[in-house]
């Protein structure tokens, strides 16, 4: 029987989460209940589930943690074979036992009832540190409980023809789940692809060492089911059929990512054909076409996907250092016709991170490197520091992205303040989260742009993520060698370009590099060189800071410091700023005053990326 379960408004989940986090699972057991005064149900009608019915639902859970060593100290999680026995065991309780329906299951409020009203004592066993991902129930295939109904509930789905369809959990973990159901919907859609698969790889011992794990087998496995998807319709293939092409895929996938026959994988050791399938020919056979994964040590030129590319200056030192450019996706019209109009060869997506589709064809094939520059008005004073409740931010969209790509290495970039500041300690868990899911590990850099020699004071905090093999052979790029340039030395021929005789004048007593380019935010009011603080400091400079010049200054034109700013000081060029980015200066930026400034400003330094990539392109290529 189904039954209707209890929700949480979700003002009470917040309020419940930050009552709740850092208390141990004793201190926990103490508050869990069957009822709360925030709770409802859906107005769809239908039998509420009885408060005895709850009770026992917690009893059978509780009983399952305390099998798999629960209660310990919060800092000490289950192992992994404790916590992967307590996960099928409540899968099997949530789904056969819980009477949860469909659609109730895709409620964010009914999980976080259960994890933070019912069983926050369970939770935060299961999961030390009570990440909000994991009980408020806002990401379901990560919480606690809802990741494992939805996979009990699409295995039984699938109508597997054995007689315990729940050992098929025990076939795939839950990444693995994650990777077939939630991140390649195309695939978990299919109840005759699932078998397969579920069939298939349990015939295969993967060998795991540091260099190459099961789910980095896994996931090429599934990227190569997406490629052949094109050229063969797996639901008209009989099981037989099925198995024998998903065998030599899976054989394909040990040759690219282990180096190790198909044959040493097989628990059974059968004969596994040797060719690839993949497109057919006409003539019926299988067409000959070198695998993408095979070029990686032949010389192939590695590939990146670039998330928030803004006016491409990530993107642009990158390709320099030595990186395709397998796409780049941004959000902002002006700067996706920026990048087209420069790199016409370049794959540009337009959108926001959380709504491009996981299982775009270029997504799928993933790339060796993922970055993206977050907006970095959510982590700024001027933009109120909201973090990832600010619409602006990317963050969430970037690893939601991330996952579906699998990079080999993932690099983020930001202001300095979303490393450091206490507050944006959730932002942070969630990257840790993705990091310990991936198997990686993390290392934070701040890259100065003045050592590159780019002529502006402003730091770069850059998070790398990749694994522990490959974080042996990463260092962060050191500066530059010769001279730094100033503000006035880059500014001069520009400045006397129109004929103002005190341009050298200027330029001599501008010997510094310049203050931080900020402003032009998004939400924010034009173009404008930012806060009160920076245009001071622009003002000793002999610059004004509240709007920009459509051209050099002209003959007649006298530097004043004692008239009113906005006559006696000079006013930057959209060309001018460009150059203190350290652009090229024949990067044609797109849009209105405003909207290019805005480009302009948010800017990774080409000279600064192509540094950072030349350190990535050594690991990628096993340099020490």
């Amino acid at each position: 029987m189904v039954f209707l379960m209890p929700q949480l408004l979700p003002s009470a989940i917040d309020e419940l989460y930050a009552e709740h986090r850092g208390e141990t699972p004793e201190a926990l057991a103490g508050r869990a209940a069957v009822a709360h005064p925030s709770m409802y149900y859906a107005a769809t009608g239908g039998s509420r589930l009885p408060a005895d019915r709850l009770a026992v639902l917690r009893s059978a859970i509780l009983a399952k943690a305390t099998e798999n060593g629960y209660p310990q100290a919060s800092s000490r999680p289950p192992s992994r074979r404790d916590a992967a026995r307590f996960d099928m065991d409540v899968a099997q309780i949530l789904y056969q036992e819980a009477g949860i329906m469909p659609a109730e299951a895709l409620s964010p409020q009914l999980w976080a009832f259960l994890s933070l009203v019912v069983m926050p004592d369970v939770a935060a066993w299961r999961f030390p540190g009570f990440n909000p991902r994991r009980v408020t129930g806002r990401d379901i295939t990560r919480h606690v409980f809802g990741r494992l109904w939805w996979r009990a509930h699409l295995v039984g789905g699938a109508r597997l023809d054995r007689e315990d369809l729940f050992d098929a959990l025990a076939v795939l973990g839950e990444e693995a789940f994650d990777q077939v159901f939630a991140r390649r919907t195309s695939i978990g859609a299919s109840a005759h692809l699932v078998c397969g698969i579920l069939r298939v790889w349990q015939e295969f011992d993967i060998p795991e060492d540091e260099e190459v794990a099961d789910r980095t087998v896994f996931r090429d496995f599934l990227k190569r089911i997406l490629r052949l998807r094109a050229f063969v319709s797996f639901d008209a293939l009989g099981e037989e059929d099925l198995d024998d092409e998903l065998r030599a895929l899976v054989a394909e996938s040990l040759r690219a990512t282990t180096g190790v026959a198909e044959s040493a994988g097989r628990r059974d050791a059968p004969v596994v054909p040797a060719t690839v399938p993949g497109p057919r020919s006409a003539a019926g056979g299988p067409a000959v076409a070198a695998s993408p994964d095979a070029a990686s040590s032949g010389g192939r030129r590695p590939t990146v996907i670039d998330l928030c590319a803004g006016v491409g200056g990530l993107a642009l030192g990158l390709e320099q250092a030595g990186f395709d450019i397998a796409a780049a996706v941004e959000i902002d019209k002006d700067s996706c016709e920026t990048l087209r109009i420069n790199r016409p060869a370049w794959r540009v997506v337009t959108g926001d991170l959380a709504s491009v589709d996981p299982g775009d064809p270029v997504l799928v094939t993933g790339a060796d490197l993922l970055v993206c520059g977050l907006p970095r008005s959510p982590y700024t004073s001027a933009g109120r520091q909201g973090a990832t409740s600010d619409p602006r931010d990317a963050l969430q969209g970037a690893l939601r992205l991330a996952r579906a790509v699998r990079p080999r290495i993932l690099v983020l970039e930001n202001i300095p303040d979303f490393k450091e500041k206490p507050k944006f300690e959730d932002a942070r868990s969630m990257l840790l989260e993705l990091v310990e899911e991936f198997g990686f590990e993390l290392d934070w850099g701040e890259l100065q742009a003045v050592n590159f020699n780019v002529p502006q004071n402003r730091v770069h905090v850059f998070a790398a993520a990749m694994s522990a093999a490959d974080m042996k052979r990463f260092s962060w790029p050191g500066p530059l060698e010769g001279r730094r340039p100033t503000l006035g030395e880059t500014l001069l021929p520009s400045m006397a370009s129109a004929g103002w005789s005190h341009a050298e004048e200027w330029a001599a007593q501008a010997r510094v590099p310049a203050p931080l380019i900020v402003g032009g935010a998004t939400g924010r009011g034009g173009a404008d060189l930012g806060p009160s603080r920076t245009k001071a400091m622009w003002a000793r400079l002999g610059v004004y800071g509240g709007s920009l010049g459509d051209g050099p200054p002209r003959p007649d034109f006298v530097l004043d410091h004692d008239a009113p700013p906005n006559q006696g000081l000079l006013r930057l060029t959209l060309e001018q700023v460009a150059l203190l980015q350290g652009l090229p200066s024949d990067w044609k930026v797109q849009g209105l005053k405003t909207s290019v400034y805005r480009q302009i400003s948010q800017a990774v330094p080409p000279v600064m990326a192509r540094a950072l990539g030349r350190s990535l392109l050594n690991v990628l290529q096993g340099v020490r």
